[in-house]
C-alpha cells in the first residue's frame, strides 16, 4: 500500500521551487496543483480538456489507458498541465512522494515554456477553448437527442479527418471570407500594375497591358476561392452546401480545439525538453539543500532513467529533448558556434574547442522563447548530435525459433534523417493539403492539392478521408497528390473512388 500522500510537506516543496524558479529567471505563475486519483489523470490525457464532448476516440483512448493501469499499474502519464489562468497540473495521489515532486518541478518548466514561447502567445486563450469545450459538450448532448447520436458522430469523425490540416505557418491568419479576400487581392494587381513593379507593366509597352490586366483582374473575381486556402474545416465550415447549423456549430468548436492545441504539437520537442532539463536541476537543487531524503534520491533515479530511456522504435520527446538543451547550453558555453568554429578542419582542435564564452544559459532562454521544433531541427541536430543520440532509422527482425527482437540500423545518414525529421515537425507531420478550387467543373466540386515533397499518401487513408470530405461538402471531391512517381487525380463522388493521370 503507498504511503498517504504528505500535502503540508509538498506544499513546502512547491514553494521552495517556486522560489528557485524565480531566482533562474523563469516566467512564474500561481499554479493550481490539484491531487486527484488515477481515473481523473487518464481522462485528463484521453479528453484534452477537463471537460470536452462526447467522441467514440476519446472513450477509446481512456479505456485502452485504463486497460493497461489496471492490469501493469502503470501507463499514468507523466503529467497533465493545461495552460490555463492560471495553470492547472494533476497530480496522482497514489504517486511516491518524490515523483510528485518531480512533476512539479517539471510543470514549473512547463508554465515557464507557456509564458516565454512566442509560439504559445498565439489566438485565443487556452482558458477561454477550455470553457468553450465545457458549454459544447451539453449542446451536443441535445443534438444527439435533437438529431440522433449516429449523425452527431458522423461529423465529428468527418472533421476529426481534416483537423489539423491548418496553414504550416501557425502565425498566417487565413482569410476565409471570399468577398474580403478577393478585394485584396484584386487591389494588389491594380496597384502592382499602376506602379509598374509586374509583369503586367511589360505588357503596358507592348501595348497589350491593359487587355492583360482585364484578363487577370477577371479570373480573380470568378476564382472560388480566390486564393488557396489551407485550412479545410474552416473553408468547409463556412461554404459547405449541405451542412446544418448544427454540423457548423460542432466543426467550429472542433476546429477552434484544433487551433490552439497547434502550437502546442508545433513545440513538444522543445516544451517536454525544456521541462526535464529543469525538473532535473531542481531535484539537484532539493537534494542538495536536504530537502528530500536518500531514499527519495533513488525514486528519482529509477523514475528519471525509464522516461529518458533510449527507444529504437518510437521518438522519446524527453530524453531527446533534455539532450538538446544540454547539448546546445555546451556549445554555446564552449563557443563552439560562429565563422572561425565552422571554419575549422581539424578535427582534433574540434573536439577540444573550448573559448570560455559561457553563452549557453543565455541561448537556451532564447531557444525556448523564439524556436519550433522544425526550426530547432534545422538547426542543432547536427551530425555530431544525431550520432550522439543514435537517432538513426531502425529496423527490426524478430528470431522465428527464439522469438528475440534484433535491431539495425537502416539508415545513418544525418542528411537523411534531418530531412525526415523536418518533414515530420513541418505540420505534425501531415503532408499540406489547399483548396485549389471550390467550383471544379463548374459544379461546385472541391479540387484539393497536396502540396507534396515526394511522399505518396497511404491509399487506405486517403481514400477513407475522401469520404469523411465528402460527408462534409456533399459534392464530388478531387485530390491531385502523387502515386508512382507521377501527378494524379483521386476522387470520390459519394460512390466510387477513382484515380486518374494528372
Amino acid at each position: 500500500m503507498p504511503k498517504p500522500l504528505d500535502v503540508e510537506r509538498l506544499r513546502k516543496i512547491e514553494k521552495r521551487i517556486h522560489e528557485i524558479a524565480q531566482e533562474w529567471g523563469f516566467f512564474t505563475t500561481d499554479i493550481q496543483f490539484e491531487i486527484v486519483g488515477a481515473q481523473k489523470m487518464l481522462e485528463g490525457m484521453a479528453y484534452m480538456f477537463p471537460v470536452n464532448f462526447s467522441h467514440w476516440s476519446f472513450g477509446r483512448d481512456y479505456e485502452t489507458h485504463r486497460t493497461i493501469y489496471d492490469h501493469t499499474g502503470s501507463g499514468i502519464p507523466y503529467e497533465t498541465v493545461w495552460n490555463f489562468t492560471p495553470p492547472v497540473a494533476l497530480l496522482v495521489e497514489t504517486n511516491p512522494f518524490a515523483l510528485n515532486t518531480i512533476i512539479i518541478g517539471h510543470v514549473y518548466g512547463h508554465v515557464d515554456f507557456f509564458l516565454g514561447s512566442k509560439f504559445l502567445q498565439i489566438g485565443r486563450s487556452f482558458s477561454d477553448i477550455a470553457d468553450e469545450a465545457y458549454y459544447a459538450a451539453e449542446r451536443f448532448r441535445e443534438y444527439e437527442i435533437q438529431h440522433g447520436k449516429d449523425e452527431v458522430e458522423r461529423i465529428i469523425d468527418a472533421g476529426m479527418a481534416i483537423l489539423w490540416q491548418q496553414h504550416p505557418d501557425i502565425f498566417m491568419e487565413e482569410e476565409l471570407d471570399e468577398e474580403i479576400a478577393r478585394d485584396r487581392l484584386l487591389t494588389m494587381e491594380r496597384e502592382k500594375a499602376r506602379l509598374g513593379d509586374d509583369v503586367a507593366s511589360q505588357f503596358k509597352q507592348s501595348g497589350a497591358g491593359d487587355e492583360a490586366l482585364k484578363k487577370k483582374l477577371q479570373y480573380l473575381a470568378q476564382r472560388v476561392p480566390p486564393e488557396p486556402v489551407y485550412d479545410l474545416l474552416g473553408y468547409i465550415t463556412r461554404y459547405s452546401p449541405i451542412l446544418k447549423p448544427h454540423h457548423r456549430d460542432i466543426l467550429t468548436v472542433m476546429r477552434n480545439q484544433g487551433r490552439s492545441l497547434a502550437p502546442q504539437r508545433k513545440t513538444k520537442l522543445l516544451n517536454e525538453g525544456w521541462a526535464t532539463y529543469w525538473h532535473v536541476r531542481f531535484m539537484r537543487r532539493l537534494f542538495k539543500e536536504g530537502l528530500l531524503t536518500a531514499e527519495e534520491h533513488g525514486i528519482f533515479d529509477d523514475f528519471h532513467s525509464g522516461v529518458t530511456r533510449e527507444n529504437k522504435v518510437g521518438f522519446n520527446w524527453y530524453r531527446i529533448g533534455l539532450a538538446l538543451f544540454e547539448y546546445i547550453e555546451e556549445k554555446y558555453d564552449k563557443g563552439r558556434f560562429g565563422r572561425e568554429y565552422d571554419a575549422c578542419e581539424d578535427p582534433i582542435k574540434k573536439a577540444y574547442w573550448d573559448t570560455h564564452e559561457m553563452k549557453g544559459k543565455e541561448k537556451i532562454f532564447q531557444v525556448r522563447s523564439c524556436y519550433s521544433d522544425r526550426m530547432v531541427i534545422e538547426e542543432f541536430f547536427t551530425g555530431e548530435f544525431i550520432h550522439q543520440m543514435k537517432l538513426y532509422i531502425w529496423e527490426s527482425e524478430v528470431d522465428t525459433k527464439t522469438g528475440e527482437t534484433t535491431y539495425y540500423i537502416a539508415e545513418k545518414d544525418p542528411e537523411v534523417i534531418r530531412r525526415i525529421l523536418v518533414q515530420q515537425h513541418t505540420l505534425y507531420g501531415i503532408e499540406p493539403i489547399v483548396i485549389q478550387n471550390a467550383n471544379h467543373n463548374r459544379g461546385g466540386y472541391l479540387y484539393l492539392n497536396h502540396l507534396s515533397n515526394g511522399v505518396e499518401l497511404d491509399p487506405k487513408r486517403r481514400d477513407g478521408t475522401l469520404v469523411h470530405i465528402f460527408t462534409l461538402w456533399g459534392k464530388p471531391v478531387f485530390l491531385e497528390t502523387n502515386m508512382d512517381n507521377k501527378r494524379v487525380v483521386c476522387s470520390f463522388d459519394g460512390k466510387k473512388h477513382e484515380v486518374k493521370p494528372k
